[in-house]
């Protein structure tokens, strides 16, 4: 975003109306309606120099204008444009008085000047959270390396990234477990408590025994996903934000393959895209049968198309493919493209086309953002039927929130369910199955142990603090170490994976996750099973290396620290952390996100146990 500007607005059903101005692209639409969807209108393109879109913001109070203005302030740092004075009016000559016929009426009085508007003084300074910028480097730290010149324009990060060349992962043989060794005492995390821990073993009982071998994690190879039984017609909302999407989705479900060929579904994340696809698929299972339809995802569908190249076993994908009568694909936006998979993947597409068999497709990105993969599998998104999904209003959201929480067994109140959805309206609705399967498993958790589990309780310790940042001081990662326990059969395989260059963040991530959970009573063991790096200078193909990384290395966990400050990832760090958990968890591998400048945060590493435990 290359500026901005928030400007008052009211109307007579709005007083605390404002316009939010900006010049930027659709990655930064889609984090004004990821971080605030709720508050916006629709966007209006703009045709000016300055501004190229405006927002309708509804109902900002000081509060949310303050959490607004931060915010905006942090992803764009440049300071709003002061509106040039309006210029003086030029008084006009005084003409000799000249007495008018007594038929004309009364000269019109003269109409004031409009007043200047009020300059917009500059968000104030983030307090508050400590930036990781002031952290010093890890003594291990790889020489600086030079940032690369800006894109000309912001597209998808990985749309056609490099893909690391794939190779199967293998059965690995962990070394002889290390005896234990107590956690460094120089790395304090802050104090969260959640439940009585389990007992601690006799030290003889956890080394006595062995880790087992990591088998191929069969997920990661299998080309079409399960349908869900969460995921159908009669389980979808259905309102003003989805009612055309609902048409035509059922117009598919009747005749497939004509009008709506390929159905194209797109919007931030939390619309509902991917439950609509997999309603579809329902639907026409009850007809075909779920073994005539092909249900993937973008990345699995391009990880599993490129070790079949590699390995010359393409006659199953396409004996797959010629039994098929429809595909659907969500996530095309993560579709990995290379030279080597390209024909392959274009021809699976074409086998459908030809035929007049039906294709629905979901994105976070329109179709005019993704040309380029357009090019490659040789066919035009938009040339079916393309549908904007947007995110529900505020009453729609509070029935979403009951039927989600509903879903994974959350179990919340009315009232509950009420304050839940009033903090993701401000902070992260886009997340929200996330956030209510943290929740259901944090109150499993509590209620074994006979622990009351209020829900704002519950966020105070996972989701507040993200949200509002801490004024913990800025932790230091140089000297960190970390000494592995001895890992018991059956340990779950984990890796930590951190830019280049800073080993040492590893080693204190891993402290931390490891601390954590013995303090709140996590049971689940872990073997540390790798120790990696990604290029966060790189700004595309990076989620498929990482996720090429954990394959090779067999593990089902992987706790991944996002990018810094100096990486031109930087600036869309959420869209990468979005990346990498879809891509990992496409392939069986649950994913913990850790915001590079909120490492010393402890609910982040609570929330990776929660979500470890899937």
């Amino acid at each position: 975003m290359d500026r901005w500007e928030i400007r008052p607005s009211p109307n007579a059903d709005d007083p605390d109306r404002h316009l939010l101005l900006m010049r930027g692209g659709v990655a930064d639409v889609a984090a004004v309606l990821k971080k605030f969807g709720a508050l916006c209108g629709r966007p209006t393109p703009l045709d000016g120099e300055e501004y190229n879109l405006s927002f309708v913001l509804h109902k900002v109070t000081p509060e949310v204008s303050e959490k607004l203005n931060d915010w905006l302030g942090k992803i764009s740092p440049k300071a709003p444009p002061t509106p040039p004075p309006a210029p003086a009016p030029t008084p006009a000559p005084t003409p000799a008085p000249v007495e008018p016929p007594k038929s004309e009426l009364p000269p019109m009085p003269a109409i004031p000047p409009m007043p200047a508007m009020p300059e917009i003084p500059p968000p104030p300074p983030l307090s508050g959270i400590p930036s990781a910028a002031t952290l010093p480097p890890p003594r291990d730290i790889l020489p600086p390396i030079p940032m690369p010149p800006p894109p000309p324009a912001k597209e998808p990060l990985i749309s056609l990234g490099p893909e690391a060349a794939f190779t199967p992962p293998a059965p690995i043989t962990p070394p002889a477990a290390p005896p234990p060794a107590p956690v460094p005492a120089a790395v304090p995390p802050t104090e969260v408590r959640m439940a009585t821990p389990a007992p601690t073993p006799a030290p003889g009982e956890a080394a006595a025994a062995a880790p087992a071998p990591v088998a191929v994690n069969a997920a990661s190879m299998a080309l079409t996903d399960e349908l869900r039984a969460d995921w159908t017609f009669e389980t979808l909302l259905v309102g003003a934000y989805n009612r055309f999407a609902h048409a035509a989705a059922m117009s598919v479900v009747t005749s497939p393959g004509s009008m709506y060929n390929p159905l194209f579904l797109y919007g931030v994340p939390g619309t509902g895209k991917s439950h609509l696809l997999y309603a579809i698929a329902s639907a026409m299972s009850k007809g075909l049968g779920t073994a005539s339809l092909m249900v993937t995802s973008g990345a699995r569908l391009s990880r599993v198309v490129s070790a079949a190249v590699a390995s010359g076993s393409m006659a199953a994908i396409d004996k797959k493919v010629a039994d098929s009568k429809a595909i659907f694909v969500d996530d095309i936006h993560l579709l990995a493209v290379t030279d080597r998979n390209k024909d392959m993947l274009a021809k699976i597409f074409k086998s459908f086309f030809d035929r007049s068999q039906q294709v629905v497709i979901t994105s976070m990105y329109p179709p005019k953002a993704l040309g380029t993969l357009e090019e490659a599998l040789k066919f035009q998104f938009s040339k079916g039927w393309s549908v904007d999904l947007k995110i529900p209003g505020p009453n729609i959201q509070r029935d979403l929130v009951a039927a989600v929480a509903d879903r994974v067994g959350a179990q919340l109140s009315g009232d509950e369910i009420g304050q839940l959805a009033d903090k993701l309206t401000l902070w992260g609705y886009p997340d929200l199955s996330l956030w209510s399967k943290r929740i259901a498993s944090l109150r499993r958790m509590r209620s074994a142990a006979n622990q009351p589990s209020p829900l704002m309780d519950i966020l105070r310790l996972i989701y507040e603090p993200i949200t509002i940042g801490s004024e913990a001081p800025p932790v230091s990662t140089a000297a960190a170490t970390f000494n592995p326990p001895a890992a018991p059969a059956g340990a779950e395989p984990l890796a930590i994976v951190v830019p280049q260059g800073q080993q040492g963040l590893g080693e204190y991530a891993a402290t931390m996750f490891l601390d954590l959970g013995v303090k709140n009573g996590f049971t689940r063991p872990y073997r540390y099973a790798m120790m990696g790096t990604y290029d966060a200078m790189q700004q595309v193909g990076v989620p498929f290396q990482i996720a090429d990384m954990c394959h090779r290395a067999g593990v089902t966990r992987a706790l991944v620290v996002g990018p810094g400050p100096e990486s031109p990832l930087a600036a869309r760090a959420n869209e990468f952390g979005h990346a990498v958990r879809h891509i990992l968890d496409s392939s069986g591998v649950a994913t913990g996100w850790v915001p590079h400048a909120q490492v010393h945060i402890a609910a982040h590493y609570v929330n990776a146990h929660l979500d470890f435990e899937k």
